[in-house]
This record gives structure tokens, C-alpha cells and sequence, in this order.
């Protein structure tokens, strides 16, 4: 399991870092397929407001994400996607689903696996 981590977690940096990203911009852009709020966000990725404050001022820099009122809470915004942003993390799902360490494996073994680990994990269906 450790040797697997290890490789799985080498694959991601790699192609995050081919994106000149960090893991948490990374990260981020993941979850922002649907808009969220910066503490909605922060939820997700399991940080402090203030920390995604700063993440999210980086990739507003550079055109990924922008801020815009919430539609039902006026005194939210809510973090959106721009389309380079929306490209951008289409291109990090590509990548991140390119040349895996799992890629070996059909898709009934991936299937087997996932089903074994949440089992593991205590969270079956």
C-alpha cells in the first residue's frame, strides 16, 4: 500500500507540476467543477479560509477563477471557473488520468480494487 501511495502521489506531482502548479491550485481547480464559496472550498480541501483566500488570489491572477456574487447569499461570492479556467482543469484531468501507476490494470481489476479498498476503509456499499 505505502510503495502504491508513493507512485500514485509521484504521478500527480508530476503532471501538477507540468502545469506549473502547486498540489493545492491543483487541488482546488479540481473542485471547482461547480461553484463554490471560499469557505465551501476550504471545507473540501481541509484548510483554514485564509489559506484558500490566498490560493484562490494566485489563480485570480492568472485568469483561472473569478469572483462573483452568490445568487442566494448577497453577502457571499462565489468562486467560478473562467473558460481558461475551466480549460485548464480539463487539461489536469487528462493528465492526471494519463499514464497512471493503475493504467496496467483492466477495467475490472480497477473496479475489484476500488470495491477492496473501501472495504478496507470500512465504507462498502
Amino acid at each position: 500500500m505505502t510503495e502504491l501511495s508513493r507512485r500514485l502521489d509521484a504521478h500527480q506531482r508530476s503532471r501538477i507540476a507540468e502545469l506549473d502548479l502547486t498540489p493545492t491550485q491543483a487541488k482546488a481547480l479540481e473542485e471547482l467543477g461547480e461553484p463554490k464559496t471560499a469557505r465551501e472550498l476550504a471545507a473540501v480541501l481541509c484548510c483554514e479560509p485564509p489559506n484558500v483566500t490566498y490560493v484562490i488570489s494566485k489563480l485570480e491572477k492568472q485568469g483561472m477563477v473569478i469572483r462573483q456574487p452568490h445568487p442566494l447569499d448577497r453577502r457571499a461570492k462565489q468562486l467560478v471557473l473562467t473558460e481558461a479556467g475551466r480549460e485548464l482543469r480539463l487539461d489536469l484531468l487528462r493528465r492526471m488520468g494519463t499514464a497512471s501507476p493503475l493504467d496496467h490494470l483492466s477495467h475490472e481489476e480497477r473496479a475489484a480494487l476500488r470495491d477492496d479498498l473501501l472495504k478496507a476503509l470500512g465504507r462498502a456499499d
